[in-house]
């Protein structure tokens, strides 16, 4: 008889000679109550209720200790039936291994902790195994000792409120069937979680299959749960689950940096135009000029923030609601402001040109031309996370930002110097003092928002 996880025993029958003889070993609890005997050096005695005490208190001992314990039985009579052999066994004894957890696992226990992520401990073994083990790893602590007993678990459809608050409190759960992991997840489900679980066994394919993201193990799992599961871990370890979450969120946080670049460049690029069409209608943007901004100062610079390590303190923060648009109210309200912004430096170096230097209406529009790809360009930098550094951020680390700014600016000057480009672009040649009325108005973005970021930290903090 295999390994059943209700009954948490199994067995062997073996036919020789002289009779037959069973070999048993499983959960001690459940092997004393298949037990009428205990064997004393060479006699067989009468196992009694004294002795039953003795043995489930050396394996609390044992199980304090943090050791998984097996006890072992047998029966050896002439004839036993094949059919009802799991009886009037004679007790052996018990065996404690140790089976220490991974040194990584605490490390990524407090990873998900500061995350948002409950992490709950579901297990066959003792609770005292399971509890020893939970402290170690830094799932518990000394004040928070509760474990659930699969044992006392009444039935789902018994479940009161009093009890489904108790499991939802409970991170650690002790002498569980596969059908009660499956009914524990269902009410962290029904109670608006999002329920990853991980399993090995094909008992485990029900609760893989229930849960919203089921992880199989690779390396010890059978093939039934790795057929159930949405993932499947090669390396067996907990901690990879925490790195594959942290970098979710990363790549979450990269495509949303690209949309509200992108999105924010173009925006400002309709309102500038808007705006100079009032303002200075013979100088307003070319569609030229608009097709080559597009293709070149907002594509390489939106595709290198995809590419990014991303931001690391995301696993700092609390996960995000799957109700929720990529890009949310606040954020659509942010890429306003920030194209507000691009469109004043613009107008800021037009209005100072044609005040001060020239109302060619050619230079006027070279001059907007030229602070709208520097200002996108800048603000590229304005992309990393509001709580992070100045200097030293996600986006100034990637070195994927500095090459595509590199090939912009580099593509900029291209046109300016080649004449046949500066045809097609309806470009001129400028005088140092157009450059760099251009150049500073185009680091108004950049300046205004970061330090309106500086600001808002102090404040928060």
């Amino acid at each position: 008889m295999p390994f059943d996880a209700v009954l948490k025993m199994m067995a062997t029958l073996h036919k020789y000679d002289e009779g037959s003889f069973v070999a048993v070993k499983g959960a001690v609890e459940q092997v004393l109550e298949k037990c009428s005997y205990i064997q004393c050096g060479d006699k067989v005695k009468k196992l009694t209720s004294s002795d039953k005490k003795k043995i489930l208190k050396a394996s609390d001992l044992m199980s304090q200790n943090g050791l998984r314990v097996l006890a072992f039985a047998y029966r050896d009579e002439s004839d036993i039936n094949s059919t009802d052999y799991m009886k009037e066994l004679v007790y052996i004894g018990l065996i404690g291994f140790l089976d220490p957890p991974r040194l990584d696992i605490k490390k990524a226990i407090v990873s998900c902790k500061n995350a948002g992520i409950k992490v709950v401990m579901i297990t066959g073994d003792h609770p005292k195994t399971a509890l020893n083990i939970a402290e170690k790893v830094g799932l518990v602590d000394d004040t928070d000792q509760a474990v659930i007993n699969g044992l006392e678990l009444p039935d789902m459809k018994s479940l009161t409120t009093e009890w489904k608050n108790r499991i939802l409190s409970t991170l650690v759960f002790a002498r569980t069937t596969p059908h009660q992991k499956l009914d524990i997840a269902e009410i962290f489900q029904q109670a608006g979680n999002i329920v990853a679980m991980t399993g090995d066994g094909v008992n485990d394919a029900p609760a893989l299959k229930k849960a919203d993201v089921g992880i199989a193990m690779g390396l010890r799992g059978t093939q039934v749960a790795k057929e159930s599961a949405n993932i499947v871990l090669k390396n067996d370890s907990f901690s990879s689950i925490a790195e594959a979450v942290g970098h979710g969120r990363e790549i979450f946080n990269n495509i949303k940096k690209f949309v509200i670049y992108l999105v924010s460049c173009n925006l400002s690029e309709i309102f500038i135009v808007t705006t100079l069409g009032f303002y200075a209608p013979a100088s307003t943007m070319l569609p030229m000029q608009i097709l080559f901004l597009n293709i070149v100062t907002d594509v390489f610079p939106a595709l290198a923030l995809g590419l990014g390590i991303g931001d690391k303190t995301v696993m700092t923060r609390p996960p995000r609601s799957p109700k929720e648009d990529i890009v949310t109210h606040q954020e659509w309200i942010t890429i306003g402001v920030y194209a507000l912004i691009i469109t004043l430096s613009v107008m800021v170096a037009v209005i100072c040109c044609k005040l001060f230097i020239t109302s060619d209406h050619n230079t006027l529009n070279n001059v907007a031309f030229v602070t709208l790809a520097f200002a996108q360009l800048f603000h590229v930098f304005n992309m990393s996370s509001p709580k992070s550094k100045l200097i030293y951020n996600e986006v100034t680390s990637n070195h994927f930002v500095w090459y595509a700014l590199i090939l912009c600016t580099a593509l900029m000057v291209l046109v300016f110097m080649v004449p046949h480009l500066r045809l097609v672009l309806g470009l001129t040649v400028m005088t140092i003092d157009v450059w760099v009325v251009a150049i500073v108005a185009s680091l108004i973005p950049l300046v205004v928002i970061q330090m309106y970021k500086i600001y808002s930290n102090y404040t928060s903090s």
